[in-house]
């Protein structure tokens, strides 16, 4: 009788749009953005590897829709990446549009190349 193989899980393709270099907290600090319109997806891991913590965050939550801005929740760690220059395009995708080479441009201007991707499971509901 044959084996079944698992399945590895769905997976998300994250653009890392930010990795700070070790320094006092919030350092280092990690940003990633799986960018598909409204239910774009933000990856972030704060502190030290070996003490670090994160999560997913959902673009409704860390873009406050009536105001078309930054959660302030998240300034500290915008502001440690200096990631500001993301928060447009952010809402742009909160409105639905596709912003994605955009960003990498944006990227690769302040940078001199594109991000790297990462993959991140698919959260569950």
């Amino acid at each position: 009788m044959a084996k079944k193989k698992n399945r590895a899980p769905d997976s998300l393709r994250f653009l890392v749009l930010a990795r700070t270099a070790s320094g006092p907290y919030p350092h280092p600090v990690e940003v990633g953005l799986h960018p598909d319109g409204a239910n774009s997806i933000a990856s972030f891991s704060i502190g030290p590897h070996a003490v670090n913590a994160g999560g997913l965050v959902a673009l409704s939550f860390l873009i406050d829709e009536t105001r078309a801005e930054l959660n302030p929740l998240f300034t500290t760690e915008f502001d440690a990446a200096e990631l500001h220059w993301l928060v447009p395009f952010l809402v742009r995708l909160q409105a639905g549009e596709d912003v994605t080479d955009e960003i990498v441009s944006a990227y690769r201007q302040r940078h001199g190349s594109s991000p790297e991707t990462m993959q991140i499971a698919r959260p569950r509901a």
